[in-house]
């Protein structure tokens, strides 16, 4: 079955309503490459989330880490916009990422999460769901996809959805095939499991990306629970279109909730393990509702459709090769470091 009939099954399913279960190599490759490593750093390197912090709207962090943000999205190739709007005379900025689908180029997956805190380092409420963003978008901006993914970072959660409210008023008439909004999921309560929130309306997504989390979530359990209106989930829910939250289960019990200790300083607190598995879900979630394109293995030297020990013997016994060279995987008529360098990164590759 081709890509774009599996695509378009998808989809068809997801809009009729039913429960969808579904895993593919492509999903499972693209959620392997979550890297919990990756994803501390942007936590605890590009967010501000330490002791003194502040991405409240007039903290001093705030536009610093919406700089970040914007820096990072370009960094993947990603068009970005800077999206400013006002509230009670106070400027905001919603950053919005785009991955322009290549086959159905109108129709888009929305995956978000806010940058804002109260006054605090948020770490988990909700710099947690933008690593998660940022984590994301680095291994998907890598390939085509056949549908548009919009990576937003919304401002002004925390002042009452303000960002999310406005965004969605203005982009009323887009095809928004399904919005998930990462919020809160690097606390763990000792039970090991995310909640997926939302309207009665928005089950079909909801049920699928419960469907992605046990496939692809690394052991995570999940619970499917019903609506919550506290995050930038609901304004898309409450224009019709099909949204959820996905969280950390009983976030609601953060100790450090709101607080100055919502910190990755605070001990025993942040569970990169956590975070990295609800992302894990998310990606390999977007890797089949969004259509990602393999292209041909370039390291593949055999034509076995696979890049593997195999070719990496053959471009060695074809080192310093200067006419007619398998392994000139670059076309500079020399088998080099610089194929190497190729097929090491296309290693495993299975279109």
């Amino acid at each position: 079955m081709t890509r774009r009939v599996v695509g378009f099954l998808l989809v068809a399913a997801l809009m009729a309503g039913g429960p969808v279960a579904f895993a593919s190599d492509i999903g499972q490759q693209i959620a392997d490459q979550i890297d919990v490593v990756s994803y501390q750093y942007y936590l605890d390197e590009e967010l501000y989330t330490h002791y003194g912090h502040s991405r409240g709207i007039s903290g001093a962090e705030h536009n610093l880490a919406r700089d970040n943000i914007v820096e990072i999205f370009q960094g993947f190739g990603l068009q970005v916009e800077l999206d400013e709007f006002e509230h009670w005379g106070q400027p905001g900025w919603n950053v919005v990422a785009t991955q322009v689908g290549t086959v159905y180029a109108d129709a888009q997956y929305i995956l978000g999460a806010h940058y804002d805190s109260v006054d605090n380092p948020g770490a988990d409420d909700d710099a947690s769901g933008v690593a998660g963003l940022l984590e994301i978008a680095r291994v998907l901006s890598q390939y085509e996809t056949e549908y548009t993914i919009k990576y937003i970072a919304f401002d002004m959660e925390e002042l009452g959805l303000i960002g999310s409210q406005i965004y969605v008023d203005d982009h009323l008439d887009d095809d928004i095939r399904g919005m998930i909004q990462s919020d809160m999921i690097a606390w763990d309560y000792g039970v090991y499991s995310a909640e997926i929130l939302g309207r009665t309306a928005s089950l079909p997504l909801k049920n699928a990306l419960a469907a992605a989390i046990n496939e692809y979530g690394n052991g995570l359990s999940v619970v499917v629970s019903g609506p919550s209106d506290g995050s930038d989930h609901a304004p898309f829910e409450w224009a019709g279109f099909q949204a959820c939250q996905l969280a950390e289960q009983y976030r609601r019990s953060n100790p450090h909730y709101h607080t100055q200790l919502d910190s990755v300083d605070t001990p025993a607190y942040i569970s990169y393990e956590l975070a990295a598995d609800c992302a894990r879900s998310v990606a390999g979630f977007l890797a089949d509702y969004a259509g990602v394109i393999v292209g041909p293995c370039v390291g593949d030297v055999d034509g076995d459709g696979d890049t593997d020990q195999a070719d990496l013997g053959i471009l060695l016994t074809d080192w310093g090769c200067t006419s007619d060279c398998v392994g000139d995987l670059d076309g500079d008529d020399d088998t080099d470091q610089s194929d190497l360098g190729i097929l090491l990164a296309d290693w495993g590759c299975t279109p």
